[in-house]
């Protein structure tokens, strides 16, 4: 398993493998651990840092053979790195070329995902080497929301409510993020790997691309990982949800999005008060679509109004973006 942490790194001298196995039977493994931004906040914040994630795929001992591969830079304070792991240092790369990096320098014939604001289960390892040795060549894992805190717990559930462990396993629904996944070598080698020009979305216009060649993506949420982002606040939602829509918006005007409903965004936004209302009546109908078909998020009730906020957020930063660049 090859870890691959992603921070803020200046310049990457680190030679690529080109002898990665790529024997499709192979389940040697590569865990590429995206490190975020932030994660060396003070132990007592809710968001975990590198060290933990770590400690959680370690801990797991997997009989798989694995390396952990960190890309970017250490979070303080500093630890000794066990030897399974390998560290990349890197300034100034993007989220996506840091996960190149990673890719280029994995030995496994199986890359696994995750960021290190993830702590992940017990056997993860084992199980996501077997769900993509089992006839999926890409497989999203399952997500355990934060429970300690009700703003981290409804950014988490408007984002990843499509893979939330509770799902069952099957096709993969909507947009996937790289914070879980598990994508075979050699195809995520001949698709090119990330989009590097995108700092929002790399990840689901990487997946769209798969689908558009032909790959089928599917979840499966036997191997999960609990991702604590550390958005424990309003104020850290809302510039979360700011961060996505300025991800949104470049990925419409790059073309990566298409579909008439994202027009009504722009013409709203030009009208005083319509990008508001709007929002707001596009943030009650997707809280309500989340949560009311599925009883099993009826425990996250407390959440509603982190939901609800990501969403308002979202949108309306989406129409005034848009609305901006149409003028």
């Amino acid at each position: 398993v090859r870890t691959t942490t992603s921070g803020n790194s200046a310049s990457c001298n680190v030679p690529s493998n080109s002898t990665a196995p790529r024997n499709p039977r192979d389940r040697s493994l590569s865990t590429l651990s995206t490190m975020k931004k932030f994660v060396s906040r003070p132990p007592s914040n809710s968001r975990p840092c590198l060290w933990d994630a770590l400690r959680s795929i370690e801990a797991g001992r997997s009989p798989v053979p694995h390396e952990i591969l960190i890309v970017g830079s250490l979070p303080e304070p500093q630890e000794a790195l066990p030897g399974a792991v390998r560290f990349l240092p890197c300034e100034g790369l993007g989220t996506g070329a840091m996960r190149n990096l990673a890719a280029r320098n994995a030995r496994g014939s199986i890359l696994l995902f995750t960021d290190s604001d993830c702590i992940v289960d017990s056997g993860w390892i084992d199980r996501a080497a077997s769900a993509v040795t089992g006839g999926h060549p890409f497989v999203a894992g399952g997500v355990r929301f934060p429970e300690t805190n009700a703003w981290d717990l409804g950014d988490n559930l408007a984002i990843f409510y499509a893979v939330h462990v509770s799902r069952p396993a099957g096709p993969a629904r909507g947009h996937i993020g790289t914070n879980n996944l598990a994508v075979r070598h050699n195809i995520f080698e001949a698709l090119g790997g990330f989009n590097e020009r995108l700092t929002v979305g790399e990840d689901w216009e990487f997946l769209d691309r798969a689908r558009r060649a032909g790959h089928s993506v599917w979840f499966d949420p036997s191997f999960a990982v609990r991702h604590q982002s550390g958005h424990d606040s309003a104020a850290a939602v809302r510039a979360h949800a700011r961060w996505y829509a300025e991800g949104y918006a470049r990925l419409l005007n790059e073309g990566h999005l298409t579909g008439g409903r994202w027009r009504a965004d722009g013409i709203l936004g030009r009208i005083p008060g319509g990008a508001a209302c709007w929002s707001a009546a596009k943030a009650t109908t997707g809280v309500m679509r989340v949560l009311l078909p599925y009883p099993p998020f009826w425990r996250f009730l407390r959440g509603i109004p982190g939901a609800w906020l990501f969403y308002y957020t979202r949108r309306r930063e989406v129409c005034r973006q848009l609305a901006a660049r149409a003028d």
